[in-house]
Order: C-alpha cells, then structure tokens, then sequence
C-alpha cells in the first residue's frame, strides 16, 4: 500500500518528497518521503496509529539544528512538531512559576518571552538555536545551566498514539541526555522557572550572545558543537591542538575560528560533514588518547 494511501483521510499538512536541507541548520539532506505537520496531539495520535500499524520508519524533526540528515533522503515519515507552540503560565506563587511549553517553540523565542515576564532561569539558552523539545530531548545547556535544572514535567506520545505525562527530576537526565523519551515523542512540558530583574537578565543574555558571535563561525550553515566535551577536556581544543583547524572535506570545513564546528562553505553534502566527524574522532585518538563522542545526531540512510 503505497504511504499517499496510508496517510489519507489526516487532516495534517503533509508535503511530498520535501529536501530536508530546507529544514536543518547545516542545509544538508535529501527528500523525505513525507513531512508532517500535526497541528496537536489528536491530529499526531492519528498519525502515530498508522504509523505503528503500517510499520512505517519515521523520524522527529524539529529545527534542523543539531542534525546531518542523509543525502539519500528518509525513507518514511518525517514530523515536525513547529505547531506545537504554545506557551501558557499554569501556576505563580511567591518562589516559582510554572509555564507550560510546546515542544515546537524556539528557544530564542522562549528565553526572550521569559524575560518580558521577568521570569528568571533560561537564560542559559542565550544565543542556543533550535526548539524546547529537541532541547529538553537533548538537555540542552551552556556553562550557566541546562534544561535538567528546570523541567518538571513531560507530555509525550507513544508509538500506539496513547498520551502519556511523566514527572522528571535531575535524576532522569545526563550529559545531553536522559532517560524518559525512548520510542515516545515529546510533545511539551512544564518549566519551573523564578523571578528575576528584566535589566539585569537582558544584560546576561546580550553578553552570552555577544561572546558567542565573537567565537563562533555563525556566518556559516552549522549546527553548533560537533562533539560532546569529554570529561576533564575541551573538544575544540582537543580537535585544534591536533591541527585540524581548517580540515576540509568537499565544501564542509572545520572551521577556523573554532575547532569544535564543522561549517557548510556552499554546497557541502551531508557524506562531506561525516568524513569530517570521523576523521576528526581518528585524529584526536592517535594524538591525544582521548574518544570523542557527536553530540550532532548523525541520521543514516538504512
């Protein structure tokens, strides 16, 4: 049964044979065969019971920042959860405010709303593209905090297309990380966030973002860190002190300005980017002894 059939009768927008280099930060990735836009969890219920019935591959996209999908394309269903975008405050007292999210919302958008509330306790995500639930998924964070320290609850979505609700704490969560959303996608989730000095926040955030422009090839398709730092290193300066600086694979580079971001000068494809990763792993093993881990998810074709 051909998918045009399967997928019948949605009331989604699905489009045909999309390139997913439209769709990722790096602007690499062929067609995917369908990619879908569920407007809320009934609309993705629907689609997750045909999925599961039809045996059908799928794969969750959200910004395309932390990605190198295939060039061959996806076989199957791609979904892209940018409708779920609300954001609603649930619950306010004296210490904490809870706000409830939708996966699809963009960080950037997120942080900066917080801050117009005087919310306090995202401005970690200073500067960090992409959506809450690839984020939470990922447990996204710079050095002034990650998403473990705030998230409380999660809404997720199992593959029998059954909603399911799951109280979190530090504990479910590692480094990029956690414990919670295997074989379900997340569809939002509840933040505990505090009060805090708008003057003040906006300061912090200007200065993370002004400090990241200053380090960070953002001129160039990217899709921010390459690899995880492992304990106790840098992997940028790993990847640098091994003189990779500028290592070339077709039209995708380490870049010069930091070692550990693989940019897309033109035209790159995404083969490019993981010779790239791979050399990369094998040159800072021999030189320093040490395994890099991606922190990129590498999406193959098989």
């Amino acid at each position: 049964m051909k998918l045009v059939d399967i997928l019948s009768g949605l009331q989604s927008k699905i489009l045909w044979n999309e390139p997913l280099a439209l769709h990722t930060s790096f602007k690499v990735g062929g067609p995917a065969d369908a990619f879908i836009y569920p407007k809320n969890s009934v609309e993705l219920s629907q689609l997750m019971k045909k999925i599961d019935e039809h045996k059908i591959p799928y794969f969750v996209l959200g910004d395309g920042s932390n990605l190198v999908m295939p060039d061959e394309g996806y076989r199957g269903v791609v979904i892209n959860l940018s409708l779920f975008d609300e954001i609603k405050i649930i619950h306010k007292d004296d210490e904490k405010i809870l706000v409830k999210v939708g996966a699809g919302v963009l960080k950037q958008k997120l942080l900066f709303w917080s801050i117009e509330q005087g919310f306090s306790g995202l401005e970690f995500l200073a500067g960090v593209p992409g959506q809450v639930g690839g984020g939470i998924f990922m447990n996204a964070g710079t050095k002034g905090g990650s998403f473990c320290d705030i998230t409380e609850k999660i809404f997720m979505i199992n593959t029998n297309g059954e909603l399911e609700e799951q109280l979190v704490t530090k504990e479910n969560f590692s480094y990029r990380s956690q414990n919670f959303c295997k074989n379900k996608i997340m569809m939002g989730a509840i933040l505990r966030l505090h009060y805090g000095d708008k003057e003040k926040m906006m300061e912090v955030v200007k200065t993370v973002i002004a400090e990241r422009k200053a380090i960070q090839p953002l001129n160039f398709p990217n899709c921010g860190s390459v690899f995880k730092n492992p304990k106790g290193y840098y992997a940028g300066k790993l990847i640098e002190d091994a003189g990779l600086k500028g290592y070339r694979v077709g039209h995708a580079q380490i870049s010069t300005k930091h070692g550990n971001f693989i940019v897309n000068l033109g035209g790159a494809a995404a083969k490019d980017i993981v010779a790239i990763i791979e050399h990369a792993k094998k040159r800072v093993k021999e030189v320093h002894g040490v395994t890099l881990e991606e922190e990129v998810i590498i999406v193959h074709k098989d």
